[in-house]
């Protein structure tokens, strides 16, 4: 009789044990619907260009306030154009008794909202110029070093980059 007590005790721990775990997944299924999902598009894709422009102005403000010398500062991108997206497509040309046709398609695919076309490549605006006012401009080395900085960063000519006192 202790015997068949004993089975009955570890039998009872591992439908006990079998429970708990059940318990546990249906919870993690519960919270992973709770959870925010991540966007299937890039966050680039959804900004604006002004949104993109004030990203900039932020990041470059930060970096140029960090340069010795520079103190308070402030910065102006102005760009050359907005963004531009390439999109997949099928084309078809037919050359029938000497006449020539083509049509062309954009690829889509089944997203969360909808079918979407496929993006191959997106070009950022380009910088047209900057513009850095602080406190630091009066001193020569300084301002070589936010000129230097900025081309660097951006890729742009020292020429299209102005460093101008900050006024008290």
């Amino acid at each position: 009789m202790s015997e068949a007590l004993s089975r009955l005790r570890k039998s009872d721990k591992k439908i006990k044990i079998a429970v708990i775990l059940g318990l546990v997944g249906i919870l993690l299924i519960g919270a992973s619907e709770v959870m925010p999902k991540k966007s299937a598009e890039p966050k680039a894709q959804e900004m604006s260009c002004a949104e993109y422009t004030a990203e900039l102005e932020s990041k470059t403000q930060q970096i140029v306030a960090s340069i010795s010398g520079v103190g308070k500062c402030r910065v102006m991108i102005t760009l050359k154009n907005s963004n531009e997206n390439i999109y997949a497509k099928n084309n078809t040309e037919n050359t029938n008794d000497g006449h020539y046709s083509s049509e062309s398609e954009y690829v889509l695919y089944d997203g969360e909202n909808g079918e979407s076309p496929v993006l191959i490549k997106e070009f950022y605006p380009e910088i047209k110029g900057v513009a850095v006012v602080c406190s630091g401009a009066d001193n020569t080395v300084v301002r070589e070093n936010v000129i230097n900085c900025i081309s660097s960063l951006y890729g742009i000519s020292t020429a299209k980059i102005s460093v101008s006192k900050l006024k008290d």
